[in-house]
């Protein structure tokens, strides 16, 4: 064997990851996000998969669809694990007490 048969593995290896599939599914989770049934969860699911695909045309890069997944999902509402919820301002003071009038001075005798 020559000098140069140690290179072989590393030439196919870089030629078979330009054909590698696209991936089939994330391999990030997500979880519902609050108040969302889990009917609405599986429909944003699916709908952020095909998105994800999508976005990057079919290529592979598993890290850049679980990224656009993430993304999605996080937008329709979902929680992803490690990421603080939204902020969501604090809800307004409750409105004052109305206003009574004084009292009348007592009757003069």
């Amino acid at each position: 064997m020559g000098k140069n048969s140690g290179l072989l593995p590393l030439v196919v290896a870089g030629m078979l990851s330009g054909c590698a599939p696209a991936p089939l599914g994330p391999s990030v989770m997500v979880l519902p996000g609050p108040g969302k049934p889990l009917e609405q969860f599986q429909a944003d699911e699916t709908f952020c998969q095909q998105w994800a695909g999508q976005e990057l045309g079919g290529s592979a890069g598993q890290w850049r669809y679980d990224i656009a997944y993430q993304q999605c999902m996080y937008a329709k509402g979902h929680w992803l694990p490690g990421v603080p919820e939204r902020y969501a301002p604090p809800p307004p003071p409750p409105p004052a007490p109305p206003a009574t009038a004084p009292l009348p001075p007592p009757p003069v005798p």
